[in-house]
């Protein structure tokens, strides 16, 4: 037994594990000196200068009171009073866009309220207005509990809702109304099929931090993904399996608790990352399937939305689920044990 354990430790933290957990500390260190991009947090974070970059911010009460070039928002009560001359991505409790959006605008919340103009809009809330003064240049797709559009669509408006009202106008309507829920069961799942968009707006959020902050890093792991998908999937299901083992055995002994409680932290966010660089490589392999450029932020975006409406197949989507983590984990061991002396010299 003893020989099992001391095998599974050498796997684990000998090899991919103990690099991963240094360069995730590496990683961490290094986290305050990027200068890529804006990066905000706090109780209360208002943006009251403009800032012709990205600006990511994640806090309780969010005002963007100056010109940014896209925003990236995650927050409790959120309002964009100033022009946003790219894209918005914003989840939140309450959001209200009173200015206009240059491309488009994705949001998530309870409830949001749109009196600027976008090229797109692809809303999901419980209380949803477009107001009179918005228009949409393209399409808008809207699901909810409640929809307002006094609006313009000059697209197709798409809406899923219980009460749809539209004083507004749009190039074409399709609606479908959503039965009531009835009984705590139908609430629950509303509640958690609302979490689940929350939850993938997160990661996705996240995906485009780390594209930001670390490109060279993240293509590095998403090459490996595309060059040897099946091996990566083997070697990294194994791994997950060996290193649960072992943080398990480390769990009950005294000694080695603190050991397994940084092992656990570092391995749920490996297993965290293991996907969205499976989403890229989707994203690269049906970009070059149909012969268009394109950035890389959009590219990880269509593979980050193919890859969860993969995960969404009843049955089959646990089984694509299990094989995306497994073939993400593995391309991160193998990318950190491919680098690991350049890594390492580099830091000498």
């Amino acid at each position: 037994m003893n020989s099992v354990i001391n095998m599974t430790l050498e796997l684990t933290l000998g090899g991919g594990m103990k690099r991963l957990i240094i360069i995730s500390l590496l990683l961490i260190l290094l986290l305050p000196n990027v200068q890529a991009l804006e990066m905000l947090s706090g109780d209360q974070v208002s943006v009251d200068s403009p800032i012709d970059d990205d600006v990511f911010v994640a806090g309780g009460d969010v005002n963007i009171n100056a010109p940014v070039t896209s925003v990236v928002i995650a927050g409790g009560d959120v309002n964009i009073n100033a022009p946003i001359s790219g894209d918005v991505f914003v989840a939140g409790g309450k959001i209200s866009v009173k200015s206009d959006v240059g491309g488009k605008i994705v949001a998530a919340g309870g409830d949001i309220d749109l009196k600027g103009d976008a090229r797109n809009a692809v809303i999901a809330g419980g209380n949803i207005s477009i107001h009179s003064t918005s228009v949409i240049s393209r399409d808008a797709v809207i699901t909810g509990g409640n929809v307002l559009n006094a609006g313009t669509i000059i697209g197709n408006l798409t809406v899923r809702a219980e009460n749809f009202q539209n004083t507004g106008s749009a190039g074409s309507v399709d609606f479908e109304k959503s039965e009531g829920l009835q009984g705590v069961e139908e609430l629950m799942i509303k509640m958690m099929n609302i979490l689940y968009i929350l939850i993938g707006v997160g990661f996705l959020i996240l995906g485009i931090v780390l594209l930001k902050l670390f490109p060279t890093q993240f293509l590095m792991v998403e090459a490996e993904v595309r060059n040897a998908p099946v091996k990566n999937t083997v070697v990294g299901f194994a791994l997950i399996i060996a290193s649960v083992i072992v943080i398990i055995l480390l769990a009950v002994t005294i000694i080695g608790f603190p050991v397994a409680l940084i092992m656990g932290m570092l391995f749920i966010i490996a297993l965290m990352f293991s996907s969205l660089f499976v989403s890229f490589a989707i994203g690269r392999k049906i970009v070059d399937l149909f012969k268009f450029e394109t950035n890389d932020i959009l590219i990880f975006v269509i593979g980050f939305i193919i890859l969860s409406l993969l995960f969404r197949i009843p049955y089959v989507g646990v089984l694509i689920g299990i094989v995306a983590i497994s073939l993400g984990f593995g391309a991160i061991i193998y990318t950190l044990q491919k680098n690991w002396q350049s890594i390492t010299t580099s830091l000498v």
